[in-house]
């Protein structure tokens, strides 16, 4: 058989009932609080994260492209720069100018100042 003693106390008195009531609830109220708190501080913690992870690999996607593009660029760079001089040639002029029918000037033609 249980004893019911302590939780009834008193004769000719209101029964007291011990149990959890509302002042328990009071108790945990703090802890709910600062468990919701920590549970929104994770799941805030976590999309930073996730966030931050995808900016991360699209900035390092960017950074190759721009690598790619600086190589491409400078063989570009390179080849106009072999065919600049190749035109630039004194031969090469001449012999445009030959077949437009130009000549070079003659010596008394040539002022210098």
């Amino acid at each position: 058989m249980r004893d019911y003693a302590k939780k009834y106390s008193g004769v000719g008195k209101r029964q007291r009932v011990s149990g959890k009531g509302a002042s328990n609830s009071d108790g945990e109220r703090p802890f709910r609080i600062i468990g919701v708190v920590a549970v929104v501080a994770m799941l805030l913690g976590v999309a930073g994260s996730l966030w931050f992870g995808i900016a991360l690999q699209d900035g390092l996607g960017k950074l190759d492209k721009g690598k790619q593009e600086r190589t491409e660029l400078t063989a570009t760079n390179v080849a106009l720069s072999a065919e600049k001089e190749a035109l630039l040639k004194q031969e090469k002029i001449e012999a445009a100018a030959g077949g437009l029918g130009l000549f070079p000037p003659s010596e008394k033609q040539i002022r210098r100042p």
